[in-house]
């Protein structure tokens, strides 16, 4: 099946154009990537093993969900559709917290924070795009960043992840009472 995103200005408003999805982004266009951070209460984040099979950064470790908006999809309906099919975690709008946009050179990394109690076992791993997920401290990532098996991503990047976890923005998900 064939897919297509969105393709937006500069000034991230949307052109009315799309694009197929792993073709390569139009000069002076731009594309949009979700990416959902997932703590608990121990000061962990829930990260994944991508799939050995992936055509990019396979057996890596990465953040807990990620990937590309589809075209008529917003920001936060992309990351709650890859958090529901790469974790099997379904989760409402309001538990995502946007805290921040990283404009690359071709791209918008929208970047979101939740902070969910969840078990392991309870996750369904998405197959051929996740083939592991496991809580992990901040030095845990800082230590597989140096080890390079974390994706490639800055130390101060992450830092800023686990400091930015505790705004005021983010909710906490609690289990309504039946």
């Amino acid at each position: 099946m064939t897919e297509y995103y969105d393709l937006y200005t500069k000034d991230r408003e949307r052109t009315g154009k799309t694009a197929i999805r792993g073709r390569k982004v139009p000069d002076g266009l731009y594309r949009i990537i979700c990416f959902a951070c997932i703590f608990n209460d121990q000061d962990k984040m829930l990260i994944q093993q991508r799939h050995s099979s992936k055509k990019s950064w396979a057996n890596y470790w990465d953040v807990s969900a990620g990937g590309h908006i589809m075209a008529g999809e917003t920001s936060i309906q992309g990351i709650m559709r890859e958090t529901r099919e790469e974790i099997g975690l379904d989760l409402p709008e309001g538990a995502f917290s946007p805290i921040l946009t990283v404009h690359y050179e071709n791209s918008f990394h929208d970047i979101y924070v939740v902070q969910h109690n969840v078990k392991i076992e309870d996750l369904t791993l998405q197959e051929k795009e996740v083939q592991a997920v496991k809580w992990a401290s901040e030095r845990e990532i800082e230590e597989m960043i140096s080890n390079r098996t974390f994706m490639p991503v800055y130390r101060e990047f992450i830092r800023l992840l686990f400091r930015m976890k505790n705004s005021k923005g983010i909710l906490r998900i609690r289990k309504r009472n039946r």
